[in-house]
């Protein structure tokens, strides 16, 4: 759970209100899992700072470091960690395509060029991954989509002095009949994704 506030002052009102609540509701908090006044930690994987939402460097590291797959396991290792990671990629799915078709081959493990490409762009990608700014709630969000013939793409971002910042990014690979649709299906694919947030 995290209360964030926009002042130090509010921060006390808020914190009286969380603890109301809890007693009103008779719930029970870990004084070793609980920190007051910090300006930045890590909650559920990720990095919380004044800045907004930030990958957790340590997962980054993790990926950036990693030697390339030389087997289907190792494949499986890495789109695992990357899904995690990936509302902070721009077009992930589409970026790790090659890494996808690789673990549906159903003969022999081969790590191929384009996988290669695929694996050093992430990791470009992850190098600089963005921040995801909080939206304000009185300016309007922007969504952009995208469709390939494998994969859907959006990103809702927000103008904030003088710029678009992304708040969330969402990417998918397109399964099955997906694949088939037309291109306007698949815009709308991506929209409902969008809305549901994956």
């Amino acid at each position: 759970m995290v209360v964030k506030s926009e002042s130090v002052s509010r921060h006390f009102g808020d914190l009286q209100e969380l603890f109301d609540t809890i007693g009103k509701y008779q719930l029970k908090l870990n004084p070793e899992k609980y920190s007051f006044g910090v300006q930045a930690g890590k909650f559920l994987g990720f990095l919380l700072t004044h800045r907004g939402i930030e990958a957790n460097p340590d997962k980054c590291s993790a990926i950036i470091n990693m030697r390339s797959p030389s087997t289907v396991k190792e494949v499986q290792q890495l789109t695992g960690r990357m899904a995690s990671l990936s509302r902070f990629l721009s077009r992930a799915a589409d970026k790790a395509l090659p890494l996808f078709q690789c673990l549906r081959k159903n003969d022999r493990f081969a790590w191929t060029t384009e996988c290669e490409e695929a694996f050093s762009e992430l990791k470009k990608s992850l190098a600089s991954s963005p921040i995801l700014t909080k939206p304000r709630l009185d300016m309007p969000l922007l969504v952009y989509i995208s469709a390939s013939d494998r994969a859907v793409s959006s990103v809702l971002v927000q103008e904030q002095e003088a710029s678009q910042v992304p708040i969330y990014f969402v990417s998918r690979v397109l399964q099955g009949a997906e694949t088939r649709y037309q291109r306007i299906e698949k815009l709308a694919l991506v929209i409902l994704g969008s809305l549901r947030g994956s």
